[in-house]
């Protein structure tokens, strides 16, 4: 059932593995403590009342919002597949269970410290952040270009985001040109990095640490940094939105929103009372 679960988040939804990942994760966790939790429990049998009880278990173990949301979005998903296969069962994972967020500024990286560590890095690791910090794409979109997505003459990428959604982005000359110059000496076509995400977020991390400060090193953290200067730049939401790949604007609104954060927290340190 979790490898059919994992086919699904994967080829119908279209999730990175990272998430695929931490679903299968959360579905194998959730179903062991329904077994020590409810006799004879199956699927069809959980209620709301027992999602509400898990949740309060995962608060108990110290578990954060945005872990105890995505178990429950993983239940969810999961049920949703089984419905999708025309089994007729109710759904207990309602929006309803889940926890509030408490809304932190986005983990970014100084833009000047980003272009150090780029300047420094070599071969496919700088490719790749140079790539990561010139288009705000995730990680996977990047690894799963093949050659055909590149237009030289453009400066452009094609990247196929969550859901299989794709996306023009375009980056600049110089970031791209390592690329041209392969292509021009021997043609290219299929995937243009045989990289797994492991490797690549270690070798970013490296890449990144003598130069850079920020609470995480990674892929992701250059996506932040990308979203935050663009929306310091006044990209309106709805480009925003749609350069990042997110399906709702509300995910996008983060990036805005936060703008008058250095002020709100400047002025309240300098407040007398």
């Amino acid at each position: 059932m979790i490898e059919k679960f994992e086919n699904y988040l994967r080829s119908i939804k279209g999730y990175s593995d990272n998430t695929v990942m931490a679903y299968c994760k959360d579905i194998r966790i959730f179903a062991k403590w329904m077994k020590n939790h409810k006799e004879n429990a199956r699927w069809s049998t959980i209620t709301r009342d027992d999602i509400d009880e898990y949740v309060t278990e995962l608060v108990k173990a110290g578990k954060k919002p945005a872990t105890t949301n995505r178990h429950l979005a993983s239940i969810a998903s999961f049920y949703n597949m089984m419905k999708r296969d025309g089994i007729d069962i109710e759904n207990p994972c309602k929006y309803e269970s889940r926890r509030k967020r408490v809304e932190t500024m986005p983990n970014t990286i100084p833009a000047a410290q980003l272009k150090q560590a780029y300047d420094h890095a070599l071969g496919v690791t700088k490719l790749i952040i140079g790539l990561l910090a010139t288009t705000g794409a995730r990680i996977q979109e990047i690894l799963d270009l093949n050659w055909e997505d590149i237009n030289f003459n453009e400066n452009s990428i094609i990247v196929n985001g969550k859901g299989r959604r794709e996306r023009k982005l375009y980056t600049k000359k110089d970031i791209i040109d390592p690329l041209r110059k392969v292509s021009e000496y021997r043609p290219q076509t299929g995937r243009m990095f045989n990289l797994d995400q492991r490797t690549v977020r270690y070798d970013i991390y490296q890449a990144l640490r003598p130069y850079c400060i920020a609470r995480q090193l990674s892929p992701h953290a250059i996506r932040h940094s990308f979203a935050t200067t663009a929306a310091n730049n006044g990209i309106p939401t709805s480009t925003l939105a749609q350069i990042l790949g997110h399906k709702h604007l509300e995910t996008t609104q983060r990036y805005i929103d936060m703008r008058q954060a250095p002020i709100e927290n400047a002025m309240k340190q300098g407040a007398l009372f």
